[in-house]
Order: structure tokens, then sequence, then C-alpha cells
């Protein structure tokens, strides 16, 4: 679970270069958008069917073909029928098979035909048995399919009780069992080596591949069926999901079960240090300049302020690759060919590479809260080090006689908006669950007290819940953004560093 710009996918890009046993799953290469458009899946949908146990049972049956692809070395030449010979020879090592393996490579055996084919005819041969038996079950005629289930008769409340207990159960029961025979097998059998290593590795998961809403299930299922891969000895699941695509599916999914502590397990944040960083300058350096620039050369102990010119440029980033990249970017741009980067160099660049900044924290959390840029003006000019007592409701005036709030804000940001507009909550408690919206997103810095140093999203020191937002806190905009708000920094009390 990282932030955009961490180097999630150069994660990837490592293991897939540098590790035997290596599947790479581009969702895109998937096709799955036409779940998107399966009739029977958008009535199961709209009559409040559970549909995560048949997104589940898609990546199991994913999973479990890549995995033993892998394991039994596909070739060009590779057969099903050499496959399902050395499966049962491997079972057990010559003794005799349990009933539940005989069932489940009884299964596989079923599937032969299908059982290699493209994602996308699997899950579709999948959707067609569901789709078969719940009509059967109803004694639906087949054309209702291809009118959509247009009928009034199927919204009927009587139907729509049977229809969803049918849909569940036949869900329920497809093949489930069978799959988790399989995982047994793959544990007790095949998968017994602790030295060799599988991995499925799965990024872009943040891309277009697929709806919205249908995107962060899958998501959700996806990550619910890593956790049972975990008992298989050196295999491993990787996917790079971006920390606030996580906050959207673990909310969607809480109501199923999910509870945050039991996932975390699952979850490797990446962190940099500064002076990792600052070895990723460096050799960025000296890549650009063919070995004729580094680091050194570049800042030379020049100061900015009272700090080296590098701390201050480190001080504006978030301490990611792509944060830092793009600063020195910027001061790249307006170097002229220069041997060092002065204090008025990096002062030229910083104004540009501080709206960048703000614009990538925007589109990175759109999906969260929409457009954070229409409740960011009350930070221009602000002293740093502010509290909520500093700003005034009338800064939010305009934005409380807006009637079009879902035109520019999303989840949390939302609500609190109209839980204002409402009464339900006060302007102070308006204000507070905004400072931890733009504390999580990163905009924010957090003070809880005169014993406490200012933590923000990347800090670890001090960890910061809803609840600890207070009349006593005081607020900090990041340094990356001082420029985008025109901060007063000056303002800032020297018990407040």
């Amino acid at each position: 679970m990282v932030r955009t710009g961490s180097g999630k996918s150069a994660i990837l890009k490592y293991l897939a270069k540098n590790c035997e046993n290596v599947k790479n799953i581009d969702p895109e290469s998937m096709s799955l958008r036409f779940l998107s458009n399966s009739t029977i899946l958008r009535y199961f949908e709209s009559i409040g069917v559970n549909l995560n146990l048949f997104y589940k049972v898609l990546w199991k049956h994913v999973f479990i073909v890549e995995l033993l692809k892998m394991h039994f070395d596909e070739t060009s030449s590779f057969k099903k029928h050499t496959f399902f010979d050395r499966l049962k020879s491997s079972i057990g090592r010559g003794k005799k098979t349990n009933t539940r393996k005989e069932k489940a490579i009884a299964y596989m055996e079923t599937w032969s035909n299908d059982f290699w084919q493209q994602t996308e005819i699997l899950i579709k041969t999948f959707e067609k048995s569901i789709q078969e038996k719940f009509m059967a079950s109803l004694n639906i005629d087949a054309d209702v399919i291809k009118f959509g289930f247009a009928d009034e008769k199927f919204r009927n409340e009587n139907f729509v009780f049977e229809a969803k207990q049918k849909a569940e159960s036949i869900i329920s029961n497809s093949q489930v069992l069978e799959l988790l025979d399989i995982v047994e097998i793959m544990k007790e059998d095949l998968f017994v080596d602790h030295q060799s290593k599988y991995y499925i590795l799965f990024d872009d998961v943040d891309t277009e591949w697929i709806e919205d809403s249908l995107r962060l299930e899958l998501i959700g299922a996806m990550v619910d069926v890593i956790k049972e891969f975990r008992q298989l000895p050196g295999i491993k699941i990787v996917i790079s999901l971006r920390e606030n695509l996580n906050e959207i599916v673990f909310s969607k999914h809480q109501h199923k079960g999910s509870q945050r502590e039991k996932l975390k397990p699952l979850y490797s944040s990446l962190e940099w240090s500064s002076t990792e960083l600052a070895e990723l300058v460096d050799k960025r350096l000296k890549l650009l300049s063919e070995n004729q620039f580094d680091i050194k050369q570049a800042f030379n102990q020049i100061r900015r302020g009272n700090k080296k010119a590098l701390d201050y440029v480190l001080e504006r980033t978030f301490y990611r690759p792509r944060d830092i990249i793009s600063f020195m970017n910027h001061i790249i741009e307006n170097a002229n060919d220069r041997a060092s980067f002065s204090s008025d160099i990096i002062s030229k660049a910083e104004p540009s590479y501080s709206i960048e900044r703000f614009q990538a924290l925007e589109d990175e959390w759109y999906e969260n809260y929409g457009k954070i840029s229409e409740v960011c003006g009350f930070l221009r000019g602000i002293d740093n080090g502010f509290k909520l007592k500093t700003v005034s409701e009338t800064v939010f005036a305009e934005l409380y006689v807006e009637d079009n709030g879902n035109k520019y804000f999303k989840g949390e940001l939302l609500a609190a908006l109209n839980d204002w507009k409402k009464n339900t909550i006060n302007f102070i408690g308006f204000q507070k669950k905004l400072m931890y919206i733009l504390y999580r997103i990163g905009i924010l810095g957090v003070k809880k007290g005169p014993g406490y140093p200012t933590a923000f999203y990347f800090t670890k020191e001090v960890i910061i819940e809803k609840t600890d937002i207070s009349n006593n806190c005081k607020f900090y905009v990041h340094p990356a953004l001082y420029s985008m708000f025109k901060i007063n920094v000056l303002a800032q009390l020297p018990e407040d560093n």
C-alpha cells in the first residue's frame, strides 16, 4: 500500500527482472469489461445479491491456473493431458488419494477444455454456468436475458426475494469447495519446497481497466483471495495498490466483515529516507550528464536561507521519488547549464513545482474527495501554525450556499459539507473533518500539543487519528505548498518548529 510516486511499479519490474517463476497480470489485457455489461450480473446487483463470492471465485481460479502453469513449467509443447497425468502422479507421491482430492482433479478435468483458456473466456464460461442454473431454478425462459429482465414481474417483491436467495445459493455452491480442495492439493502435494519461489504480479489496478464501482469490488475480492493463498509456501501474489484507492476499497468492504487489523499483515508500505533520495538524485544527475555531473557539484554546499540547499529541496517533498525528481526537473530547467544550483535558481524553480505538487495531490485523491482545490482557498496567505479559531466561517460562506456540492466533492468531504449544511454538525465540527482530510492528503501537518512534533501523513513519530483534531491543535501547511498558497512562515513562532 503506497502513495503515488513512491516507486511501486519499479519494485514490481525489479521482481519480474530478477526472480524466476514470475507471472505479470495486466488488468487491461484480462478484458474484464464485459462483466460491466453482463445482463445477469446487472440484475443480481439491482436486487441486492452479494457478488463478492462470485468475484472471489474468479480470482481464485485465475491464480490457481497461473500458479499450476508455472509449477509444471508450461512450454509451447505443453498439453493439458500431460498436466493431469503429472498432477495425479504428484499427489501423495504414490499414496492413495482421498475423495476430496479426487473430486478436485475431476473438477479440473471437467473444465479441461476451458481451464487453460484466456481469463475472459474462462470468466464468460463461469458466468454462463451461473446464468443457466439461475434461469432453470426459477423456470425462466432464456429470452428474458435478451430483454434484460424488463418485465415488471421480475421487480415484484416476492419474486425478488426468491430470486436473491436462489442466486446467492447458486453462487455459493459453484465450484467453491472444489477450488478449496485444489488449494489444499497445492499446499500438501505441489508447493512444498520453501526454496522455490513463485510470484504473481498485478500492477496498474488504479487504471481504468473496468468501470469504477466494479473495479473496487474486484480489487476488494482480490485482496481477500490473496490472504487465502498466503498459506502456500514460496508463493507471493503482489499487487501495487495506492493508499487512497485502498481507503475506498476498505470502506466498501467493511460491511462484509473485513477488519483493518486482519488485513494489515498483507500490506507493506514503501518508504524512503533522505539518504536514499539523495542517492537517487546523485544517480539521476550522473545519468543525465553521462557521469560529468553529480550531487556534490550540483549543490556545492549552497545554502537556501538557514538550510543546506539539498535539505531545503528534500523538505519540500513528501519523501517520494516522484516529488524529488519533479523538483529537480524544475531546477534544471532554470539552471541554464550552470555548474551548480544556486539559491536563486532554486527560488525560481519553486513556484511552478509547488503548483504542480498541489495539482498532483488533487488528482491523486480525486476519487476519494473530489476537487479539493474548492475547499483550500482559506489557506492562501494564512499564518503557519494556525488554529481552528483562526479560520472564519465567512471564508466558507460561498461553499455553504453552493447547491451543487455533488458537482465538486465526493466521499467524506461531501458528507461533512452536507452535515454542516443540515446543521447535523456545527462549523467547528465541519472544520475538524476538513482538517483531518487535508492531513490525510498531505496538505496539512498537525501538532497535537506543546509536547508533540508536527506530524505529516508520512511521519511515523506521531500518528494522527480523527479524534486527535481539536481546538488546541496547530496546523501547518506542507513546505511543498508554501509557494502555492503564499504561506506566511515568518508568523511561525520559534517553539512551533
